[in-house]
């Protein structure tokens, strides 16, 4: 059981030097915990790889879906107030603050690439490594 953020779940579909990564992370624990915000994030990821790499929208459509059914079993809102003190004490946004808060709750670990994160939640992050290709 892990809490995975957005750039982690977008790496499973789409192709990246983190996606061999994420997909043996994905291989060996399926159950991703994730706040709802995730589908907002991941869809934005994707509107911008239309944008910029001509994505084309059924792929991410069809991206989205499955990754949607997959995940909705896990989808878990994270407790405000908890939400709001990581945001008051570590100066993070509360985007990252609802991350961290379901991993704390659930008493897993966030998997991420975020450095500051990495760096101010050592107790519950993880760096899932991007292999060089």
């Amino acid at each position: 059981m892990i809490v995975a953020d957005s750039n982690l779940i977008a790496s499973c579909v789409l192709e990246s030097t983190a996606t061999e990564s994420a997909r043996d992370l994905r291989a060996a624990d399926d159950e991703w915990y994730v706040p709802r915000l995730w589908r907002y994030e991941v869809a934005n990821i994707f509107a911008t790889m239309i944008k910029v790499r001509g994505l084309p929208v059924e792929t991410a459509s069809s991206l989205f879906a499955a990754l949607s059914e997959s995940l909705k079993v896990y989808e878990r809102e994270p407790m405000y107030e908890d939400v709001f003190k990581l945001v008051a004490e570590y100066s993070i946004t509360g985007y990252d603050a609802q991350f961290v808060a379901l991993a704390r709750e659930l008493h897993c670990i966030l998997y991420t690439q975020d450095k500051e994160l990495l760096e101010k939640f050592p107790d519950c992050t993880k760096p899932y490594y991007v292999h060089k290709r």
